[in-house]
């Protein structure tokens, strides 16, 4: 039977108010541990997310697991969203791999300003794998944590250092640097510790606070050897069901909130410093000879990888706009 326009015009406006008051749950891992800072401001990100979307979006977390787990709950879609290291969506995006680079950037600034200009790149990277990019997170400069100085490759070599099983950038360097590493996951670091089966760690201090490292180690080296990189994406598919209003909601919500990450977790690095000096954890310093030799041994690492993970021309503009940065800052 013929139906009038404008009774079409209603019905159809009708079918998109319901939608758009349908609410989503999207299930969102990541191996940061609850009461963290990491997962105090993924609360508040949700938080304002519910509020502005009137409850039609929200996350459920889950807290604390580890990225091999993460990455194959996020395949089997147990989980619509990870936030996890570069380590762990290299396996995903070799190419974010290039963040994890040892001793590639020089300062925070540094950076923010190739991030900054690299992230429409990466979007569309992870686009092209099927995910949606919702924003950077960091854990802070790593250094070398050890129960005995380690001041020179010498030092490093006597010492059983530990690499995490999914890092082949770490370990690359530390079989580079004469010793070949003891591999494991992330949550047997800590009773390797205890154990002595591992005297020597890396991460930042921040991380080495939460995973309670510092009680077994006496010495951080003072050479900051690489960025802790993170970030978070969503299953693409899950985020083209949304209407374009809560795409762009979610869109502008995860980008403030990973900045206000950022900007929380560089803080509580500086605080974590001061934590671990309180906690009588001594700062090696390292001779400046010894600060090339590590130097070189970064650049070959970094060259190595050049075709296997990522691409020449995409290390080339890492470092190109790492220049760029410099000469602009001068």
């Amino acid at each position: 039977m013929f139906k009038p326009l404008s009774f079409i015009i209603i019905v159809s406006i009708l079918n998109i108010l319901q939608a758009q008051n349908e609410s989503l749950t999207l299930k969102f891992g990541t191996i940061a541990i609850e009461g963290s800072s990491w997962s105090n401001i993924f609360q508040e990100m949700n938080a304002e997310l519910q509020t502005v979307s009137n409850d039609r979006l929200k996350f459920k977390f889950y807290y604390g697991r580890d990225e091999a787990d993460l990455l194959n709950m996020l395949n089997n879609k147990q989980l619509d969203a990870i936030s996890i290291t570069t380590v762990g969506l290299g396996k995903i995006l070799s190419d974010i791999y290039i963040f994890g680079l040892p001793l590639l950037f020089s300062s925070y600034q540094e950076l923010d300003y190739v991030r900054e200009k690299l992230t429409p790149l990466y979007e569309k990277y992870f686009s092209d794998k099927g995910y949606t990019f919702l924003g950077w997170g960091d854990y802070g400069i790593i250094y070398l944590f050890s129960k005995t100085p380690i001041r020179t490759q010498t030092d490093l070599q006597k010492s059983r250092i530990w690499v995490w099983a999914l890092d082949p950038i770490s370990r690359a360097f530390a079989s580079a640097s004469g010793r070949e590493p003891t591999l494991l996951p992330l949550e047997s670091v800590l009773p390797s510790l205890v154990n002595n089966e591992i005297q020597t760690v890396y991460n930042s201090p921040l991380a080495c606070i939460v995973y309670q490292w510092y009680s077994e180690i006496n010495f951080m080296t003072d050479l900051p050897l690489a960025m802790g990189v993170g970030g978070t994406i969503l299953n693409r598919p899950k985020f083209l069901t949304l209407s374009e209003l809560d795409k762009s909601l979610l869109l502008r919500i995860s980008k403030t909130y990973h900045i206000r990450l950022i900007e929380k977790i560089r803080q509580d690095t500086e605080e974590s410093l001061n934590i671990l000096k309180n906690e009588g954890i001594k700062i090696v310093s390292m001779p400046p000879q010894e600060k090339m030799k590590w130097g070189q041994i970064a650049v070959q690492v970094q060259n190595q990888f050049v075709g296997q993970l990522y691409d020449e021309s995409l290390l080339n503009r890492l470092r190109d706009l790492i220049n760029e940065f410099q000469s602009q800052n001068k």
